[in-house]
């Protein structure tokens, strides 16, 4: 009898070694199946991702304020360059502005025709265009003795033939400062603008 029991507790701690060398292997705390459910995560996330991972972005911002344009316009380099994507360099990125301006690409693409868009994506080289109209308004004293800045941003994507996508979105963060609070409703407006994109 005490054969037997020696003989299963034998058999319950190779097996729970046996386990434990699985799990470890996995290098996870749930081991190889958690392992492989997080790869299949990580392509189901890439997989949504819309704009092109090869080759360079331009970014064209419009609007009535120069000030909140170039805020606009650095967002939204920075958080392209921050999700790995790659930004067409200073000088490149001037001519293709000044293209767009004269061939009136960017308004065109609002309006629906992105054929002059399509065209500086070839001309320059460039694997997409996200353009961008932005707008803040003065913020005006609230209640609470505190500013409150609204901005909205509508930006859209152009690659190939095709619009990669397009969207709207509004801030009214409040701040200390009239400055402080534009600038809070044009960083939330646009950060809400870009998710579209990652």
């Amino acid at each position: 009898m005490k054969k037997i029991i020696m003989m299963s507790v034998m058999i319950f701690l190779v097996s729970s070694f046996a386990e434990a060398g699985i799990l470890l292997k996995g290098k996870l705390p749930g081991g190889a199946r958690e392992s492989n459910q997080q790869t299949y995560s990580d392509v189901q996330n890439s997989d949504r991702r819309i704009l092109p991972r090869h080759g360079d972005i331009a970014v064209i911002v419009q609007g009535e304020d120069s000030h909140h344009v170039a805020i606009a316009e650095a967002m939204i380099i920075e958080e392209l360059i921050n999700r790995g994507y790659r930004v067409v360099d200073e000088a490149k990125m001037k001519r293709i502005k000044m293209a767009a301006a004269r061939a009136k690409a960017a308004q065109y693409a609002w309006e629906g025709n992105i054929e002059g868009l399509l065209k500086l994506n070839g001309n320059y080289s460039v694997a997409a265009t996200v353009i961008a109209r932005v707008r803040a308004e003065t913020p005006e004293l609230n209640e609470y003795e505190l500013y409150t800045g609204t901005a909205s941003v509508a930006i859209m994507a152009v690659s190939g033939p095709k619009k990669l996508g397009g969207r709207t979105a509004e801030a009214k963060p409040s701040g200390f400062s009239i400055d402080e609070a534009m600038r809070k409703s044009l960083q939330e407006a646009v950060r809400n603008g870009m998710q579209q994109f990652f």
